[in-house]
């Protein structure tokens, strides 16, 4: 999940929403998500009208939903095993540590 930085990096001071000048990979994955809930509003249909009129702009929706897809398992995988690796800690652990 990306997250949008509210200061600046060195100063820490707040920034404007007129400041922000977002990634492009933050803009790339807010409008694949609106792409994809524009997808999801519409009807059988209207999928298959477009699939009909342009196939290959449908693929490369697909293959961008694809990508996106797998970028968000790996990253549940990974959150996953940060949790995993937290959760076999014991308190003996802790105080081995501290130690």
């Amino acid at each position: 999940m990306l997250h949008h930085r509210l200061t600046t990096p060195n100063t820490g001071r707040r920034l404007r929403d007129s400041d922000y000048d977002p990634a492009p990979d933050t803009i790339e994955a807010t409008q694949l998500r609106r792409l994809a809930s524009t997808v999801l509003s519409k009807t059988p249909e209207d999928l298959s009208a477009l699939a009909e009129t342009n196939p290959m702009l449908v693929w490369e929706w697909i293959e961008a939903f694809r990508k996106e897809k797998l970028a968000a398992e790996a990253e549940a995988r990974y959150w996953s095993a940060a949790a995993a690796a937290l959760a076999t800690a014991t308190p003996d652990t802790f105080r081995t540590a501290a130690e």
